[in-house]
Order: structure tokens, then sequence, then C-alpha cells
């Protein structure tokens, strides 16, 4: 067990979350415990790395985060969690408290988001088994999010079925991220780290979506501590009695509109880093590996991995056949 290396994780985790949770609307963004806080949360991961280096069963592999294909894909899934989670947390109040629809239409308002991202998940899975090009549909999805974002933020006042429209979209850029991330992990951790790697992607998804919700509740706190002081007060206030059937209009939607266009910005923003991050990555061809099969080069550095999720492209003989 990676005492040493967990205990700096967690340690810098938990720090730069409560910088996170507190900034803007507790302490100030300049305040110097703020500051303090970050930074010890920033020179944990500093640290980490040297740390593990040093570990006998190093609770984050230096060596696998040490290959671009894997440090780079599961950089974009911490990112697309960041997203995903963000969305996830802030839309149904924002449907709630500045739109003003029921906790029902708010529902039934996240449906497109997430139909959309199962049913692209699908089709790129089967997209990959078929072509062996996992990042493409990646990193064109993230591009699409990334618009789909500000876009958001240009036409936040358009109503929720514009919006429900868009979240559509935004899912199904989404969903194009996690099969490709996951197929282009095992093909670079090969047969003998497999698990290493898929356990990598999934903890990748679990820190990103953490830091996501809690990146999107601060920018969303500290806009309307910049537009209006006494918003939080009124907005807490207005949560505590959302779930009752009569729905009134907002005593600071206009504050809350202004702040949530900023909350979206930021979700574009991620989306654009991510989808560089993803554009970044080599063109891996996978269609030539038979499935489950691990080849190495006479080098032992070139690796062909096919997920065994993936099925392998038939011989172009066999398809022009078919």
């Amino acid at each position: 067990m990676d005492y040493a290396g967990t205990s700096v994780f967690v340690a810098s985790t938990v720090a730069l979350l409560l910088a996170l949770s507190i900034g803007g609307h507790e302490v100030s963004w300049t305040s110097p415990v703020l500051l303090a806080v970050a930074s010890l949360g920033a020179t944990g991961f500093v640290l980490l790395r040297k740390v593990e280096q040093k570990a006998h069963d190093p609770l984050i592999s230096p060596q696998l985060i040490g290959e671009p294909v894997i440090w780079r894909a599961s950089l974009t899934v911490l990112l697309f969690a960041a997203v995903l989670f963000g969305l996830i947390v802030q839309l149904p109040v924002f449907f709630q408290t500045a739109l003003r629809t029921s906790a029902t239409i708010s529902g039934l308002l996240l449906i497109p988001l997430t139909l959309a991202q199962v049913v692209v998940s699908t089709a790129t899975g089967l997209r990959i088994s078929t072509t062996g090009h996992p990042r493409t549909s990646m990193a064109a999805g993230l591009s699409i999010v990334t618009v789909a974002f500000f876009v958001l933020a240009a036409g936040i006042k358009l109503g929720p079925v514009f919006i429900a429209l868009l979240t559509f979209l935004i899912g199904a850029g989404l969903g194009s991220t996690m099969p490709a991330a996951q197929t282009m992990v095992q093909w670079a951790a090969g047969a003998q780290r497999l698990g290493v790697g898929t356990a990598l992607v999934s903890f990748s998804r679990t820190i990103g979506g953490v830091m996501g919700a809690a990146l999107a509740s601060a920018v969303l706190l500290g806009r309307l501590q910049v537009v209006d002081p006494n918003a939080r007060n009124i907005l807490s206030r207005e949560l505590a009695s959302i779930g009752s059937s009569h729905v009134e209009a907002s005593q600071i939607a206009p504050a809350l509109i202004a702040a949530y266009r900023w909350v979206f910005l930021a979700l574009g923003g991620l989306s654009g880093c991510a989808a560089a991050v993803a554009w970044s990555i080599p063109n891996l061809d996978l269609a030539a590996s038979p499935v489950g099969a691990f080849a190495t080069s006479s080098s032992g550095n070139h690796r062909k991995f096919l997920a065994v999720n993936t099925r392998a492209a038939p011989p172009a003989g066999e398809r022009e056949s078919r």
C-alpha cells in the first residue's frame, strides 16, 4: 500500500477542493488564506510525482503516466468529467431558479443530455471497432461541445426548449469521449498493465467530476457575489422553497442569468482544453490488431493492443466480398 502517495494525493485534492468551495464568497479570491490553501494543493500535486517514483507499489504509476497516449487520454477524461458533472449539478438548479420551471420539467429537460450520451457512446464504440481510429471521434465531439457551450452562454435567455436542444448537442459530443479514451489507454498500456490503465481512466473520471462540480459552484457563487452581494441569501431562500407546486418569478433572475452565463463559459473553456488535449493524441490505427492480441516489435517500444470491447476490422478482401 502506497501510504505516502495516497496521503499526498488526498491532502492535495482536499486543499484544491476547499479553495474552490470557499473562494469568491466565503473569502476573497485574493485572500492570503485562500492563496495559501490553493498553493498547498498545487505543490502537493507537483511533489506527488517524486513520491510515486520512490514507492514500491505506487498509487499512480509514473511509468504508465509517462506514456503520451495514456496521460493525454487520462487528462482528456478528467476534463471531460469536470464538464459533465459541472453541467449535471448546475443545469437543474438553473432551470428551477433562473427559468423557474418545476422540478418535474427540470428533470425532463435533462433527458436529452443523457439520451444523446448513451446513443453516441454506443455508436462511437461501433465506429472504433470498424475503423480502428479512436482519437478523431473523441476530439471532434469535444470540439462540438465547446462551440455548443459558447452558443448556450450567448443564448441563455432564449428559454428552456432552446437550452434543452443545446444540451442534446452537448451530450452527443461528450458521449464520444469514454469509449475512445478507454480504448486508447488499454491499447497503450498493453496486456501486462491493462487493469492499471483501465483503473487510471476511471480514477481520472472520478477526480474530474468532483473538481468540475466544485468549480462550477465556485464560478456561480463568485459571480453572484459580484453582481449582487445579497443574491446568495436570496438564492438560499428560493432553493429552500424550490419543491413547492407554486412557481414564482425569481427576485434575482437577472443576476442568476448573468452568473450562469459565466458558468457555461467556464465549462466551455474546459471543453476547449479537453478538445485541444484530445487532438494532440497520436492518431492511432487499431484496425489491424486482432481482438485481445498484444504484439511488440523488436525494439520493444511499438505496441498494438485492441481493447477487448472492440472488434477487429475484417480483411480488405473479405469486406469486398461482403
